[in-house]
C-alpha cells in the first residue's frame, strides 16, 4: 500500500494540473506552489512571480486549455506526471503568431513536494504527443 504522504502529494499534482489548464485559474500558484519555486525545462525559472508571468502569457495565447493526467508516480517527495496538454493556440506567444489550430504536447514532469507545496519541477514535452 502507498504511503498516504506520496498519495497526498499526488492529489497536489493533480490539482494543480486540473486548476492550472482545466479550470484555467491564476490563483492556483499562490495555494499550491512555494514561493522559492524553481523550474527546470526550456527555460530556467525561479520563484513564483515567474511562474505567474509564465503563465499569464501561456494563458492568453491558448484557448480551450485541457490537461489529460495519463499517469502519476509518487516516490517520497518526488511526483513524476506523464500527460497531454491540448489548446487552441489563438494568441501571440513571443514573437510566433497565432495558427487558430488546436495543439498538442506531451509532458513528463517531475515534481518536489516540500511541506504540501511544490518547490521544484522538472519538465521534458514535444508537440504532437
Amino acid at each position: 500500500m502507498k504511503n498516504s504522504l506520496e498519495e497526498q502529494n499526488k492529489s497536489i499534482v493533480r490539482k494543480y494540473w486540473d486548476g492550472k489548464w482545466n479550470e484555467r485559474r491564476p490563483e492556483i500558484h499562490d495555494e499550491l506552489l512555494s514561493t522559492d519555486i524553481k523550474y527546470h525545462g526550456k527555460d530556467e525559472m525561479t520563484g513564483i512571480e515567474e511562474y505567474k508571468t509564465s503563465y499569464s502569457t501561456y494563458l492568453s495565447a491558448m484557448t480551450n486549455t485541457r490537461f489529460e493526467i495519463k499517469e502519476l508516480i509518487a516516490e517520497r517527495d518526488l511526483v513524476m506526471s506523464r500527460a497531454v496538454f491540448y489548446g487552441t493556440y489563438t494568441g501571440i506567444l513571443g514573437d510566433i503568431y497565432p495558427v487558430g489550430e488546436e495543439l498538442h504536447f506531451g509532458f513528463f514532469t517531475v515534481f518536489k513536494l516540500v511541506d504540501g507545496k511544490i518547490a521544484e519541477e522538472w519538465e521534458l514535452f514535444q508537440l504532437g504527443n
